[in-house]
């Protein structure tokens, strides 16, 4: 099976260095996104991300700043990089290279600028969510302007993993990407509840976690299908049969 996750805003500033690394494979793409980019001012990407003035400037320095092609000296490895809370669930920085190989195998990271991201992928420090309005050509949004390439990629990917279905813990804004009716395999959406004094609720920041605790499990035990998937029961998760759906799961603790 294959992971789908979403980035995070937040960084390292030394990421842990990588065994090995390879490219991002949409270097056309995400260099028509960079020259657009490269056009806005601190005041405009303000307003168009909704962040304020010194993360504007930042993201306006690292827009100008970008390089291709990717290297180790320029770059760093997007699972070492990324550093949110489904990252800190994740744990990548205590991989072995064996265990960073097979997140390698499972684990495809969604990006507004970069696509579809292995975890050993080459990426800058970048700022730019999926969701955003960005015109790009004719594309009036980061969506359009994708397409379907992200999902045209990602079905190759299933095609060479031969995987039988893809796992979603992604966000829903990062998730939508993908043109579910074109995958090639069914999609399982996870969704992670918390029970409160008899009343389950569903909290944001306990989920991001969960989908990095989650995505570490599949690694590490090396889960090849949903069924499998059952028996996952880190941190007082445990699978609830009666809230789950065909295709998708429900965990409660």
């Amino acid at each position: 099976m294959l992971i789908l996750l979403s980035p995070s805003k937040n960084l390292h500033n030394k990421p842990k260095e990588a065994h090995k690394f390879s490219l991002p494979r949409f270097p056309e793409e995400t260099g028509q996104l960079i020259e657009v980019l490269k056009k806005q001012t601190p005041k405009s990407l303000q307003k168009l991300m909704a962040i304020n003035d010194k993360l504007a400037k930042l993201n306006v320095e690292r827009y100008h700043q970008y390089s291709w092609p990717h290297t180790p000296e320029n770059a760093t490895t997007a699972i070492y990089t990324f550093r949110g809370e489904v990252y800190l669930g994740l744990e990548a920085n205590t991989f072995t290279p064996a265990e960073a190989d097979e997140a390698n195998k499972r684990i495809r990271i969604l990006s507004g600028l970069y696509g579809l991201l292995r975890p050993l992928d080459l990426i800058q420090p970048y700022r730019l969510e999926m969701g955003i309005e960005l015109k790009v050509g004719k594309a009036k949004s980061i969506y359009q302007f994708w397409g379907s390439k992200i999902t045209d990629l990602l079905n190759e990917d299933i095609a060479s993993t031969k995987s039988k279905e893809v796992i979603n813990l992604a966000s829903q804004e990062y998730s939508a990407a993908i043109q579910t009716d074109k995958l090639s395999v069914p999609i399982i959406d996870i969704q992670f509840l918390e029970d409160r004094n008899g009343k389950l609720q569903f909290l944001s920041y306990n989920a991001k976690r969960s989908r990095g605790w989650m995505s570490r499990y599949i690694v590490d035990q090396k889960i090849k299908t949903s069924k499998d998937l059952r028996g996952f029961d880190l941190q007082g998760y445990s699978f609830r049969e009666e809230l789950s759906e065909s295709k998708k799961m429900v965990f409660v603790r």
